[in-house]
């Protein structure tokens, strides 16, 4: 690719520009611009200011304007068109000595003169107004008369069926086929490209190109031709350039039917940026000329005359550059287009050498000639000054307006020497071209930043998961593994509006060598243990979310949580680490990743889970608001309670109420609690003490010696006294072996809810010392005879009376049904009343 020596002259720096809706109009010595925003500026170039700012309540998104440079009309966001008087060209030569301040004006919706949200471009021609919408699938050219009063006249409507390129498509999620979707997005979004063209013999605008006459009538028809019609053509988004003559009248076809004018030229499969004409000669422009975005070029040539001087065919020709295109426009010689990183030169004009290779099959290549000018987003011109250069106006992404001046022909013998004000200048430019140079490196590389810090942050977070995965195999002995991010904590009571409140606080402790930081939740949900065997446990279980900031190696961070009804007790709280994927790009990712994660949402790993029981819940301390007591009079209420918490659905029954404090046993081997809780102490009141401490504290003695008695008096979660009792004793005739020392807990309390919630507690911590195969046993005395003979005899008369009742509640009405209550809860006082022993 070749280079050549041009300047470069800055006029004027404005906000950041967007590529797809950034536009330069110049009509005289003024400039129309528009950046993205809901701004159109008018630039005045002689005085390199702006002087005039029309303000719209949307984005702008297409421009245009009429034929006698009076009136603009500008399409915006919200599908509305307004229509604006410009001034005069010489009124802001005039008023440059009073003010130097552009006229600001904001555009009222009085303006509007259309309003329709499928609109996509417009264009005026011949007190014409063009207007393309796409409603669904179907492209719409409405043509109306302009100027006129609101609303304005239709004169035709003519429509063009969508081209749907997803049809062949299969459901495969391949990279090239993601990247094949993400390119006809961008292609369904681009906007369409509007141009007219007209005859050399009535050419009569400023403002659009004009094609030779021979050329013209192969291309467009000899009635177009005849009648001097400019021909409207449109570059799809989908590829398709089709023309459309303006004056001829609607024909019908050999059926009656009216037949549609709009024709299809050719197709470039991506959408069009430029549709122009070049390669001018006497009788006008030689060359149709039709850019895609993708850098596929289309020229149209008429052939020449035969030896039998008849006029032969047109051809197509194509072509390919260097993509993407982002804007681009001709003169005679030249077409000038813009990529991402330059600004290129084409010459489209033909020598005599390619003049001749043109009559071989094979077209020869197209050179083009670099400009040393970047990131461009919208060009106006080129024109030609007295000097024989070319001059173009050039908008760039950063919002700078330039003035790039293309010199032609340069001679080459003086190619080589510099005066200083050009060796200035050349030094100016190269040191602009290192800056753009410069900017896009940086831009490149804070993204190869980001895409690093992305792969770390991913790899971070998929080490954590795989630690924390590593001992989950075996959901029973989660617990039991010193995790190196796990969770534990404690019930506790606080006062909140003077209402008593159980609250949870959960301590999330990392020991790894991993930092949880952004994206991170700590995950706790609340599952009662009363409807674990129940439909309904997505109604009854609560989850709690704590987004992590950051939290580093050896840190904590502490969470409380509400346990709202105590009546649900015991609840495990499962706990857990979930991560956001989103987390792992920044705010400025693409569309097309945040669409490819649109389905995955987040992983979650779990960690412990913790069990909150009537143990944990118990209130030492004497004050209590009496206004949270609770009360449960009838033995019915207690026994219910107790199958809730066994997971057992119940249902209301009427039991008379027992007076006076009802008692519960369980004895345990005091072998075994030594051997397990590690215990040192001889005496029967350490001992005694030292287990209580490990079922109100879940802890060993050694840690914790906050109770020293054998007795602990304290609160119930529902406000109601309870008593804990522990004593050593002996049983004479229960081994053959001898007498057997055990430990006997005894939970008393006039509350049926707070005793078998207790109950089922120091159970429930019983199981797991039992279940625990690392403690030590001991030796299993045999049971003597006689006193396993005793317990299966007691066993076998209660469970006749169990039967009997059983027989009279089926024979009986309600009344043998409470009788049948009264003697189940008097078996199940025998039953508790003569507890086995836990060896």
């Amino acid at each position: 690719m070749d280079a050549t020596r041009c300047s470069v002259e800055y006029l004027s720096e404005f906000s950041d520009c967007q590529s797809h809706s950034s536009r330069i109009i110049q009509y005289d010595t003024n400039l129309i611009l528009t950046c993205g925003d809901s701004h159109v500026l008018v630039f005045h170039i002689q005085e390199n200011r702006i002087t005039t700012v029309l303000r719209y309540g949307t984005p702008v998104t297409y421009v245009a304007l009429s034929d006698d440079k009076l009136r603009l009309y500008v399409l915006c966001e919200n599908g509305g068109l307004y229509c604006t008087t410009l001034p005069p060209p010489s009124s802001s030569s005039a008023s440059v000595s009073k003010s130097t301040d552009p006229l600001v004006t904001r555009v009222s919706d009085d303006c509007i003169v259309l309003k329709n949200t499928s609109l996509r471009a417009i264009i005026l021609v011949e007190k014409m107004l063009v207007t393309l919408s796409l409603d669904k699938f179907t492209w719409s050219f409405d043509v109306y008369q302009e100027p006129g009063s609101k609303p304005l006249h239709k004169l035709a409507c003519f429509q063009v069926t969508t081209v749907n390129t997803q049809a062949t498509q299969n459901s495969s999620n391949t990279t090239e086929d993601v990247i094949k979707r993400i390119d006809e997005e961008k292609s369904r979004k681009s906007s369409p490209v509007l141009t007219c063209i007209y005859p050399a013999v009535s050419h009569k605008s400023e403002l659009h190109p004009y094609l030779e006459l021979r050329l013209f009538r192969l291309l467009f028809g000899v009635d177009a031709s005849l009648v001097g019609s400019p021909v409207l053509l449109c570059g799809l988004p989908d590829g398709r350039i089709c023309c459309l003559p303006l004056l001829l009248p609607q024909m019908d076809g050999p059926r009656g039917e009216h037949r549609s004018p709009i024709r299809v030229l050719q197709s470039l499969e991506q959408p069009i940026i430029f549709i122009g004409t070049c390669d001018s000669g006497d009788d006008g422009p030689r060359c149709l000329v039709a850019l895609g975005q993708r850098g596929k070029l289309l020229l149209v040539r008429s052939k020449e005359t035969s030896s039998e001087s008849k006029e032969a065919d047109y051809s197509f020709n194509e072509h390919s550059v260097r993509g993407p295109v982002l804007c681009a426009c001709a003169d005679d010689k030249y077409l000038f287009y813009s990529s991402l990183n330059d600004l290129q030169a084409l010459q489209l004009t033909k020598t005599s050498t390619e003049t001749e290779a043109a009559t071989e099959p094979q077209q020869p290549a197209l050179s083009s000639i670099s400009l040393g000018v970047c990131r461009v987003v919208a060009l106006a011109g080129p024109f030609a000054n007295a000097t024989g250069s070319v001059h173009l106006l050039a908008l760039s992404s950063s919002g700078r307006l330039m003035q790039v001046n293309f010199p032609q022909g340069p001679n080459k013998e003086n190619e080589s020497r510099f005066s200083s004000s050009q060796a200035g200048q050349r030094v100016k430019d190269l040191l602009s071209s290192i800056g753009n140079v410069w900017e896009k490196a940086e831009s490149l590389k804070h993204k190869l930043q980001e895409k690093n810090e992305s792969l770390k942050h991913l790899n971070q977070v998929m080490s954590v998961c795989n630690l924390l995965l590593a001992n989950h195999g075996n959901d029973k002995e989660l617990n039991k593994c010193i995790q190196p991010i796990s969770c534990h904590g404690a019930a506790r009571w606080s006062s909140l509006l003077q209402k008593e409140l159980l609250t949870f606080t959960c301590v999330l402790e990392n020991a790894s060598m991993y930092t949880l930081g952004q994206g991170w939740t700590l995950c706790l949900q609340v599952h009662p243990l009363s409807t674990s065997q129940t439909a309904n446990t997505e109604c009854t279980s609560r989850t709690y979310s704590f987004p992590i900031q950051k939290l580093d190696c050896s840190e904590k961070l502490d969470v409380t949580i509400p346990l709202e009804r105590v009546g649900e007790l015991p609840v495990n709280i499962y706990c857990s680490l979930a991560f956001t994927l989103t987390a792992l790009f920044s705010s400025e990712a693409s569309e097309a990743v945040s669409q490819l994660l649109k389905g995955m949402g987040s992983i979650s790993v779990p960690l412990n889970t913790l069990t909150v029981d009537w143990l944990d819940s118990l209130r030492l301390e004497r004050a209590f608001s009496p206004g949270n007591i609770i009360r449960h009079n009838t033995a019915a209420d207690g026994i219910q309670a107790f199958l809730r918490s066994k997971g057992v659905r119940t249902h209301d029954s009427d039991i008379v109420p027992t007076s006076g404090p009802l008692p519960v046993v369980v004895r345990v081997s005091s072998e075994l609690l030594k051997s397990k809780l590690h215990l040192s102490a001889t005496s029967s009141v350490e001992i005694c003490s030292s287990v209580l401490n490990w079922l109100v504290y879940k802890q060993e003695t050694a840690e914790r010696t906050s109770i020293k008695t054998q007795v602990v008096c304290a609160y119930s979660p529902d406000g109601q006294p309870v008593k804990l009792l522990a004593k050593e004793m002996t049983l004479e005739d229960f081994s053959s072996e001898g007498p057997l020392d055990v430990l006997e807990i005894r939970v008393e309390s006039l509350s049926m809810v707070a005793l078998f919630g207790l109950h089922h507690a120091i159970l429930r911590r019983l199981q797991v010392l039992l279940e625990d195969k690392t403690a030590n046993r001991g030796h299993t005395k045999p049971l003597q005879a006689q006193r396993l003979c005793e317990t299966v005899r007691h066993v076998e008369s209660l469970y006749k009376d169990l039967q009997d009742a059983y027989n009279q509640a089926a024979l009986g009405g309600s009344t043998e049904m409470n009788k049948t209550s009264e003697i189940l809860f008097r078996i199940f006082l025998q039953l508790r009343a003569t507890p086995l022993v836990l060896i």
